[in-house]
């Protein structure tokens, strides 16, 4: 009860919208850099000019895969401001975000108008997690514009919400993960400190597939699809050569 009173004693001061303000202008050249060459430095300043709430090294373990693959097709579960980031970082790359808040998808979008996202709805509760796991079936989700029948190269599950037992949980966003990898995914859950993220992650992303473990976020990367074979080709991203590039251009380290 205490945090909501602040957090929304936090809003009606309006430093939200002047931060906001920072970060499409003053802030900016901190995220070029990061987008440019990330390192431990740059991304830590980027973490606090953008307040992202991933550490450094969290950040760091992602950008690394997303430059190995770039441009790769990139799929964010949960909206943040960290999210402008990711999309710059996969330049001439396919970079689409799901949120299911539509308050928050409001604000990050007018913040961040380019980035290509979409309203989602979960209708899970948290709490329900652990009886979920006898009833897969109820863990599919709907998708908008196809983007359930596509295969991704890079997937990131940071949403939606998991830390109270009302909140919808991540169950449907790990579960999703695990269908929608091409056959050599990068897939990363934050949050792993908690029960839930550690069990649906171990068994819809396959705990042999856990590649490393830094802070709250785990890493797996497939050597095969968990549920069904993946045609070789399905990673080819030769398409997204074809089209027109745009944002600031991106090295790899």
């Amino acid at each position: 009860m205490f945090l909501e009173v602040m957090s929304r004693v936090f809003w009606i001061s309006g430093l939200p919208r002047f931060l906001d303000l920072l970060r499409r202008t003053v802030f900016r050249p901190i995220l070029y850099m990061c987008t440019w060459k990330p390192g431990l430095i740059r991304v830590t300043l980027m973490k606090i000019a953008y307040n992202i709430c991933m550490r450094p090294s969290e950040i760091l373990c992602i950008a690394r895969a997303i430059e190995l693959k770039r441009p790769c097709r990139l799929l964010v579960f949960g909206l943040g401001n960290d999210s402008m980031f990711w999309s710059l970082l996969n330049r001439c790359g396919k970079t689409v975000f799901l949120e299911d808040h539509p308050v928050w998808f409001g604000r990050v979008t007018s913040l961040n108008p380019s980035i290509k996202a979409f309203l989602v709805e979960y209708n899970t509760i948290l709490i329900e997690w652990n009886e979920l796991l006898k009833h897969p079936e109820y863990l599919r989700m709907d998708f908008p514009e196809n983007i359930g029948n596509e295969l991704w190269d890079v997937i990131l599950v940071d949403g939606p919400v998991g830390w109270k037992k009302t909140a919808p949980g991540r169950m449907k966003s790990i579960f999703a993960a695990g269908n929608l990898g091409t056959a050599s995914a990068d897939v990363f859950v934050h949050d792993c400190n908690r029960k839930m993220e550690q069990v649906y992650s171990d068994r819809y992303l396959g705990s042999d597939n856990l590649v490393r473990q830094v802070g709250k976020l785990r890493h797996y990367r497939f050597s095969e699809s968990p549920y069904y074979q993946i045609p070789s080709d399905s990673a080819d991203n030769s398409d997204l050569l074809m089209e027109s590039c745009s944002g600031f251009p991106v090295t790899a380290v």
